[in-house]
This record gives structure tokens, sequence and C-alpha cells, in this order.
């Protein structure tokens, strides 16, 4: 009698539970990346939000500006190019003030003097940037440099972008501009 001590090999079938918990485990990580690049997604989407709003906030005062030059020119010849920009210069770097109304409003058909308009209008462009809905504590600021103008519309963006734990921004120009490192900014130069 021949004994078979043969041994034989079984074959293994289906799936062993490490294979199931290393699968798993590469799933997981996958899908963390995914959620992070949401995160990341979301909040570069709000940045470009505020930026496009601070960009509309500038273009209007911008606009403001060069409208009043000609108004102002043609009832008032005597008055010189440094004079007219004064008027839309709060004298300082500081961000204009918003907090009450101006005496004058001047829409509509009223008549309102250069300087008038002036405060309206700075006060006009500086309510629409501080409301949060538009700007998290959005401020303007006018920096009078001779010949052009510098708008400056700078919001919090540590406020912003709570939600990747970056409190700070590092941008060298609005740091110089506003004082402080925690807030973003759009610059316009403007000739009018």
């Amino acid at each position: 009698m021949l004994v078979n001590n043969q041994l034989s090999a079984k074959k293994q079938s289906g799936i062993s539970l490490i294979e199931i918990l290393v699968t798993t485990l590469i799933l997981g990580i996958g899908l963390l990346g995914v959620a992070a690049l949401q995160v990341s997604s979301v909040s570069s989407n709000q940045e470009g939000y505020f930026a496009s709003q601070a960009t509309s906030i500038a273009e209007d005062y911008a606009s403001r500006i060069r409208a009043s030059k000609t108004a102002v020119m043609m009832a008032n010849p005597n008055i010189t190019y440094a004079n007219f920009l004064a008027l839309y210069h709060n004298g300082n770097n500081a961000a204009l003030a918003c907090d009450a109304d101006p005496e004058t409003m001047c829409r509509g058909a009223n008549d309102c003097t250069p300087a008038q308009l002036a405060i309206f209008d700075m006060w006009e462009v500086c309510s629409a940037a501080a409301e949060d809905s538009v700007l998290p504590d959005g401020q303007v600021r006018v920096i009078n440099n001779g010949i052009r103008l510098t708008i400056v519309v700078d919001w919090d963006s540590a406020e912003g972008r709570q939600d990747t734990g970056n409190v700070t921004v590092v941008n060298a120009n609005c740091q110089a501009l506003t004082g402080s490192d925690d807030r973003n900014c759009m610059i316009m130069e403007l000739v009018p």
C-alpha cells in the first residue's frame, strides 16, 4: 500500500480580513483628502468673492470721482486739481468714517456743493464696504499721492478664513497700508 504523503496546498478563496482593513484604510485616507480639498476650495471661493466685492466698491468710488471731476471743474473753473483731489480724501491714510449720516443726502436732483457731494460719496462707499454681508469688517482708505489717488478696500481676512485655521495672511502691500497683517485688500490707482 502506498501512502501518499504529499502535502496538498489549499488554494485561498475569498478575501482576508487584513486585506479588507488595508482597503478601508486607503479609502478613508483618500476621502479625507477629498474633504480637505473641498474645504480649501470653499475657502478660496470665499476669498475670491471678497476680492470681487472689493473691486466693485473701488470701481464705484472711482466712477463717482471721475463723474464729479467734470461737474466740479465746470462749475468752479478756478478750483485746482490738488483741491479737487483733496475733496475725496480724508486727509490721512485712515479708513473713511461712515458712522454718522452726512448732513446733505446728495441723491436725485439735490443741489449739493462739490464738498457735500464728496462727503456723501465717501459715506455711501464706506457704508457699502462696511456691510458684513459684503465684506467682513470692510473698510475704504484713500491715499492722495499728489497726481493720483490710491483707493484701498480692505477686509478682515482672518474672519473669512477661520474654516481652514489660517488666522494671518502675509500680504506686504496690505500690511503697509492698513498696519495689520490679518487683513487682505484690493488696491486701485486712479488718475481722475
